[in-house]
């Protein structure tokens, strides 16, 4: 007797966060090299929730009330995850625009501007420890919350000399992602020395290996 098909979800995704700063990170959630053969990570919105969450943008507490929402409204996170891509990719041009010493594209500035015009007004000047702080206003399951942090994390690097100096990308064989180099010497090759610095040094020792009589 064959068996019923069973309805489990899908396993979450697990991203990482090497790029040293937000706005990075979320140009990394792609596989692969842009250009190339790379891999989508966000192909719906629970992907972005899910990058949300592990980004600490969104507490785990309140990813059911934003799930409710797409899921009662989803054209509006369609919409949102159709922005989402649009800004990842104008903030990435952006970077790869410096990085190459050119000037980046209008439109690219254009996308990211429109991002923070749409999101400023959430944020909010609030009281610490130490004084007073920047802050974004609760969540409140708004399915556009996550774009901000992240529109306003490309901000402060495209106006940080020091830290856009140390812009660097990944030199692994299939991979083209960002990060910011903070060694010691400004040397660091890889985006993670455990993953495609890895890779290359196996590469290397097959390499030599091969080249010996």
């Amino acid at each position: 007797m064959q068996q019923a098909p069973r309805n489990e979800p899908e396993p979450r995704k697990v991203f990482q966060f090497v790029g040293g700063a937000l706005c990075l990170d979320f140009c990394n959630s792609v596989g692969g090299k842009r250009g190339e053969q790379p891999r989508e990570w966000l192909n719906h919105y629970g992907d972005l929730l899910s990058w949300s969450e592990q980004a600490l943008l969104i507490e785990r507490s309140s990813l059911d009330t934003f799930q409710r929402n797409a899921t009662s409204n989803p054209a509006a996170a369609a919409e949102v995850l159709g922005r989402a891509v649009v800004l990842r990719e104008g903030v990435y041009r952006i970077f790869m625009a410096i990085r190459d010493g050119k000037k980046p594209a209008e439109k690219d500035l254009e996308t990211l501007n429109r991002e923070l015009g749409r999101s400023l007004s959430r944020l909010r000047v609030v009281p610490g420890k130490n004084g007073f702080g920047w802050a974004w206003e609760p969540a409140r399951g708004a399915l556009d919350y996550p774009l901000g942090p992240i529109a306003r994390s490309a901000g402060e690097l495209l106006t940080s000399a020091a830290r856009l100096r140390n812009l660097r990308q990944c030199r692994g064989e299939n991979c083209g992602w960002l990060f910011l180099d903070s060694s010691k010497n400004h040397s660091r090759s890889w985006c993670d020395m455990r993953d495609c610095g890895n890779r290359a040094k196996v590469r290397r020792h097959r390499m030599r290996h091969k080249m010996k009589p």
